[in-house]
Protein backbone atom coordinates (compact mmCIF):
# COMPACT_ATOMS: atom_id res chain seq x y z
CA UNK A 1 0.00 0.00 0.00
CA UNK A 2 1.29 3.54 -0.86
CA UNK A 3 1.58 6.37 1.08
CA UNK A 4 -1.28 7.99 -1.24
CA UNK A 5 -3.45 5.24 -0.31
CA UNK A 6 -2.97 5.73 3.30
CA UNK A 7 -3.34 8.88 2.80
CA UNK A 8 -6.90 9.09 0.85
CA UNK A 9 -7.74 6.28 3.82
CA UNK A 10 -7.41 8.32 6.19
CA UNK A 11 -9.40 11.39 4.66
CA UNK A 12 -12.19 8.87 3.95
CA UNK A 13 -11.93 7.81 7.81
CA UNK A 14 -11.76 11.37 8.63
CA UNK A 15 -14.99 12.33 6.58
CA UNK A 16 -17.14 9.29 7.74
CA UNK A 17 -16.45 10.18 11.37
CA UNK A 18 -17.18 13.88 11.06
CA UNK A 19 -20.73 12.97 9.55
CA UNK A 20 -20.97 10.03 12.15
CA UNK A 21 -20.02 12.47 15.08
CA UNK A 22 -20.57 16.17 13.81
CA UNK A 23 -19.06 18.93 15.88
CA UNK A 24 -20.55 20.68 18.37
CA UNK A 25 -18.80 24.26 17.55
CA UNK A 26 -18.88 25.44 13.87
CA UNK A 27 -17.07 28.13 11.86
CA UNK A 28 -19.18 30.70 9.78
CA UNK A 29 -18.09 28.84 6.94
CA UNK A 30 -19.08 25.10 8.12
CA UNK A 31 -22.36 27.12 9.39
CA UNK A 32 -22.70 29.38 6.06
CA UNK A 33 -21.93 25.84 4.27
CA UNK A 34 -25.32 24.13 6.90
CA UNK A 35 -27.44 27.19 6.38
CA UNK A 36 -26.51 27.04 2.35
CA UNK A 37 -25.94 30.57 2.58
CA UNK A 38 -22.56 32.21 2.19
CA UNK A 39 -20.30 33.35 5.06
CA UNK A 40 -20.46 37.09 3.43
CA UNK A 41 -24.43 36.26 3.97
CA UNK A 42 -23.91 35.03 7.82
CA UNK A 43 -21.65 38.40 8.40
CA UNK A 44 -24.30 40.85 6.99
CA UNK A 45 -26.91 38.72 9.44
CA UNK A 46 -24.81 39.47 12.34
CA UNK A 47 -24.71 43.25 11.61
CA UNK A 48 -28.02 43.34 10.92
CA UNK A 49 -29.27 41.41 14.11
CA UNK A 50 -30.56 38.42 12.57
CA UNK A 51 -29.58 34.74 12.20
CA UNK A 52 -28.63 31.64 14.15
CA UNK A 53 -27.01 32.94 17.70
CA UNK A 54 -23.39 33.04 17.80
CA UNK A 55 -20.31 33.82 20.27
CA UNK A 56 -18.12 35.88 19.73
CA UNK A 57 -14.83 35.52 21.96
CA UNK A 58 -12.29 38.20 20.49
CA UNK A 59 -13.36 40.77 17.92
CA UNK A 60 -11.90 38.43 15.22
CA UNK A 61 -13.20 35.00 16.46
CA UNK A 62 -16.90 34.24 15.61
CA UNK A 63 -18.46 30.51 16.08
CA UNK A 64 -21.72 29.16 15.56
CA UNK A 65 -23.23 26.38 18.39
CA UNK A 66 -24.69 23.42 15.97
CA UNK A 67 -27.92 23.40 17.79
CA UNK A 68 -27.88 27.59 17.57
CA UNK A 69 -28.00 26.80 13.80
CA UNK A 70 -30.06 23.89 13.60
CA UNK A 71 -32.98 26.01 16.01
CA UNK A 72 -32.53 29.06 13.51
CA UNK A 73 -33.11 26.69 10.67
CA UNK A 74 -36.15 24.87 12.15
CA UNK A 75 -37.50 28.60 13.14
CA UNK A 76 -37.52 29.81 9.39
CA UNK A 77 -39.36 26.78 7.86
CA UNK A 78 -42.55 27.09 6.09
Amino acid sequence: MTLNEIGQQLAELRDQLQKTFPKDVLTPGEAAEMIGVSTETLFRWRKDGFGPRYSQPNHRIVRYLREDVLLFLKEHRK
